[in-house]
């Protein structure tokens, strides 16, 4: 790759990342084991499904997948919800759409489902489509 060439994934990342920035304590890109036991939310960013190319004009090809925003939140010390501080975060996140970053425009959010997980923590995922600004075989 070319000095200065960021990969295409690494811009989209960004752009997620910067979309959300300042409304969990961390932001990661997947779900990091562990995080700590003094961080009490964070944001892991997802891309669980295959990106795929859409021809555009003249034959460039822009990227179309759907991501997601997985919302993390520490249960209260009884291990009973912490509904009001989940309510929050995902209105924050929701609040960021449609997104038009550098590299990237999202939008149409869509929560999946709330659960629990092993470690202590509330999740929930917001799904979103997301579609590249450019060809896929552009670098910044």
């Amino acid at each position: 790759m070319a000095e200065g060439k960021e990969p295409l994934i690494n811009l989209i990342y960004d752009d997620l990342t910067n979309a959300v920035k300042g409304i969990g304590k961390k932001t990661f890109h997947g779900r990091p084991e562990p995080v700590g036991s003094d961080v009490a939310n964070f944001i892991a960013i997802e891309l669980p499904t295959e990106i795929r190319g859409m021809i555009a004009g003249s034959f460039d090809m822009s990227v179309n997948c759907y991501a997601t925003y997985d919302i993390y939140c520490k249960a209260k010390k009884d291990r009973t919800l912490n509904t009001g501080a989940q309510s929050e975060l995902i209105k924050k996140v929701m609040d960021v759409f449609p997104i038009n970053g550098k590299c990237v425009k999202a939008a149409n959010p869509t929560v999946l489902m709330n659960g629990y997980d092993e470690t202590g923590y509330q999740v929930t995922k917001i799904s979103f489509k997301l579609r590249t600004k450019f060809n896929s075989t552009q670098t910044l």
